[in-house]
């Protein structure tokens, strides 16, 4: 036990060095500790952050297989991939990269570590396409859409980079990787044009985190993501998504309908009928259909969670929430923001407010949250009521954990959702 509390003091005395901005003292003290035996996960991120600024990447990536070997977290295994990567180790990356295609199923990222190790190894640019051509079928975002149209120009396959640079025009409206397309556009379009000779392939741009949370797209009503208007989809099953619609969505503003609504009696015996689960940490989850009829009866201010299930089948469960509120004549269910807990740890969401407020955010990755950005998320929910809802998702054993870590948090998420 008397262990344990030194341990406990340590990890206090470096927290308060960082937040002294006293860095060098903080690594120092780090560097004497059994990382083994750090209880926090929270203090073994901000070990390798600390790491990282410092230029000491192996010890970073010494810290995240300890985090991994803990955890087996997917999301970790993914960080440890482009962290060796970037290392240059690429047959230990490789094999990274096979379990974490082993161990769930295809998604985003996939593709991305996909192409980063394909480059890395040095595949021919057809290689690369062929990844980002199924990237984005998996899902649109402009940093890979515009690496996509420069390696069809590198390729010389003028006509569909012209292609791609106006579907990024489309999907985005604005933005500087938006700019840099309406340049590569105008470049191909010109009679003169010639394949450039340059062999190296540049490195995809950064999304812009201060501007380019919320993305102008064509309006799509939500219904195209659904089988059936009235159908609710039930935990682990199919939902109809349409390839045509990208994230963040607008949401086609719909005036509320009137619905027959049931006496009180009725409600009370609606909204407890459906079956619900408490986790290990006394976190009561509601099933997807007992969420809907919340919605539709309840007068709680929606926020929810959305506990495990594939990326994809989370945003068609948002917008089929957001459908529903959309209903019911909420004010903030016209559109669904969509972004990584990593970047918005990394932008101040305060000054994005404007931008973000009247419509739905979700949160994915949410268990990465930082407390900084907990903190900031708990004030605008207090500050700007109904004006945005806030939707949190991620595998459900860390945001179960992360729920626990969190209490003030999980109250002011009403609705919680078990995939």
């Amino acid at each position: 036990m008397g262990k344990k509390r030194e341990r406990v003091r340590q990890c206090r005395q470096i927290r308060q060095l960082v937040e002294d901005n006293k860095y060098t003292k903080a690594l120092e003290l780090i560097d004497e500790l059994p990382l083994e035996e750090v209880g926090s996960l929270d203090d073994l991120y901000l070990y390798a952050e600390l790491y990282e600024k410092a230029e000491r990447m192996e010890e970073k990536k010494a810290i995240f297989y300890l985090i991994y070997k803990r955890t087996k977290s997917r999301h970790v295994l993914e960080k440890l991939v482009r962290l060796i990567l970037r290392l240059g180790e690429i047959e230990e990356a490789r094999d990274l990269y096979i379990n974490y295609e082993m161990s769930g199923d295809v998604t985003l990222n996939t593709f991305e570590l996909r192409y980063l190790l394909a480059k890395a190894e040095g595949q021919p640019r057809s290689r690369l396409i062929e990844i980002l051509e199924e990237l984005k079928k998996e899902e649109y975002t402009e940093e890979w859409g515009l690496q996509l149209a420069r390696l069809y120009e590198m390729e010389g396959l003028r006509e569909k980079c012209i292609q791609e640079c106006k579907d990024l025009k489309l999907w985005f409206g604005e933005g500087k990787i938006v700019d840099k397309a309406i340049e590569l556009q105008i470049r191909c379009e010109d009679p003169a044009w010639e394949a450039p000779a340059e062999e190296k392939i540049p490195e995809p741009e950064e999304p812009d985190l201060t501007e380019g949370i919320v993305y102008a797209a064509p309006s799509v009503d939500i219904t195209e993501v659904d089988k059936e208007e009235d159908e609710v989809a039930q935990p682990n099953e199919e939902i109809a998504f349409s390839d045509s619609v990208s994230e963040p969505v607008v949401v086609k503003k719909e005036e509320p309908v009137e619905r027959t609504r049931p006496s009180e009696e009725q409600i009370a015996e609606i909204l407890e009928e459906d079956t619900e689960d408490i986790s290990e940490h006394g976190i009561r989850y509601l099933t997807l259909k007992s969420t809907i009829n919340h919605v539709r009866y309840g007068d709680v201010t929606p926020h929810f969670v959305f506990a495990g299930g594939e990326e994809r089948i989370t945003l068609a469960v948002a917008k089929r929430i957001t459908k529903e509120l959309n209903h019911v004549g909420y004010v903030s269910a016209h559109s669904i923001v969509k972004i990584t807990a990593d970047k918005l740890n990394e932008i101040d969401l305060a000054k994005q407010m404007e931008k973000i407020s009247g419509g739905c955010m979700l949160v994915t990755g949410a268990s990465e949250l930082n407390k900084k950005s907990v903190e900031t998320l708990l004030e605008m929910m207090d500050k700007y009521g109904e004006k945005v809802v806030v939707m949190l998702a991620g595998p459900f054993d860390e945001m179960d954990c992360f729920l626990d870590i969190y209490p003030q948090l999980a109250e002011h998420l009403t609705y919680k959702v078990r995939m």
